[in-house]
Parts: C-alpha cells; structure tokens; sequence
C-alpha cells in the first residue's frame, strides 16, 4: 500500500480506535487521555524547544553541546504526535518519546528486517569465503605444536 494513501487514512483509522475506545472504556476516560496525552506532548515540546535553536552555544571544540541529536529529534516528533488526538498517533508518539521502547523497538524492526537489507545490495561489495574456527581447538593446536619444538 502506498505510504501517501496511509497517511490519508490516518484520520478515519482514529476515529474508528477512538469510538471504539470509548465504547471499551467510557467517554470520559477517552476524553481525559486525548488530554492528557496533548498535556504531555505540550509540555515535552517546551521543555526541547531550546535544543533546535539556530545559534545555539557551542562548547569549546565548536561541536552542539546536545548529547544525542537523534534523540532529541525523536522526543520532538514523538512529543507532536501525542498533541494529535487517537490512540494510534499516541502509541506511535510514546514509542518515540521513551528511549528504551524506541531502542526496543528499532531492534526488533532491525531484527527481522536485517537480512532483507543486507541482500538487497545487487551485487555491491565483495564477497569473502571463509571457514569458521573454534579458538579452543586452534589453542590445543598451538600448544601442541609449541610442546613438538621444545622436544
């Protein structure tokens, strides 16, 4: 399915989960998530806000003083995707936002998706044969080999 027609699906796919949340759960609780989720997102895209600044101070080496960039740019996306309302925007935000669910879920994704992305080189790269050895084995030969000479 092309990606563009899932993110015009996104809308019809909330509201159906969001109806069906508060079938499950009961209109109010539905209501206190939508806001307390934006609650959250708000409050994490203030306190990141800093982090994105054209001419932001440099230390010393000239190099960003913020620790992991990549971090910081999933926190600001995950933080945009909990102000929108839905239950599956939310889940997408909090996977983003919490670093031990983002690198929990990016090594289960690399997990199953490593092989297609390593064979879909076409040819790329070269090719090396080899033969596996046990370091116990290949000890016990140089051991051996070392007792030979000294007799």
């Amino acid at each position: 399915m092309n990606p563009l027609s899932l993110i015009a699906l996104l809308p019809v796919i909330e509201i159906v989960l969001l109806i069906g949340m508060g079938a499950l759960f009961g209109f109010w609780f539905t209501l206190a998530w939508i806001i307390g989720t934006a609650a959250v997102g708000v409050y994490l895209l203030r306190r990141i806000r800093g982090s994105f600044q054209i001419g932001r101070p440099l230390d010393a080496v000239g190099q960003s003083t913020v620790a992991d960039p990549l971090g910081v740019f999933a926190t600001w996306v995950g933080a945009i995707l909990l102000i929108l309302p839905g239950p599956l925007t939310d889940a997408l935000g909090l996977v983003l936002v919490l670093p031990w669910l983002r690198k929990l879920t990016f090594g289960v994704w690399m997990a199953r998706n490593l092989h297609t992305i390593v064979t879909k080189r076409k040819g790329r790269g070269q090719i090396y044969e080899g033969e596996i050895v046990e370091v116990q084995q290949e000890r016990r030969v140089i051991r051996q080999v070392d007792e030979d000479q000294d007799k």
